[in-house]
């Protein structure tokens, strides 16, 4: 895990590892280490999850977007065809969401 940024006695600091030990070494207070290493915990949760459903959305769900928008284009935006698209698409990528929650 990484810390994006890092301001230690006025310097800025970015990409440091996010262990113990490293920020101790920079002079980074003891006190404020646990915080620290929560905030890249979830920085790291984010990512993951972004990057997953980002994956999911592409794999399973956009197609069904460009199904739903042919079906638009085709049949008009309130078809049978194109609320059944309409409705598998965003069933589709309510169970991504549901799959992969925000941390």
């Amino acid at each position: 895990m990484l810390l994006d940024k890092l301001t230690v006695a006025g310097n800025e600091l970015i990409n440091v590892p996010a262990e113990e030990k490293t920020l101790l070494d920079l002079g980074v207070s003891k006190t404020d280490i646990p915080a620290l290493l929560e905030q890249a915990r979830i920085t790291q949760l984010v990512a993951q999850c972004q990057h997953a459903r980002s994956y999911a959305y592409h794999c399973e769900s956009d197609g069904l977007a460009f199904e739903y928008l042919a079906a638009k284009a085709e049949f008009g935006d309130s078809s049978e065809q194109a609320e059944a698209a309409k409705t598998a698409w965003l069933q589709a990528r309510s169970a991504i969401k549901s799959r992969y929650p925000k941390p």
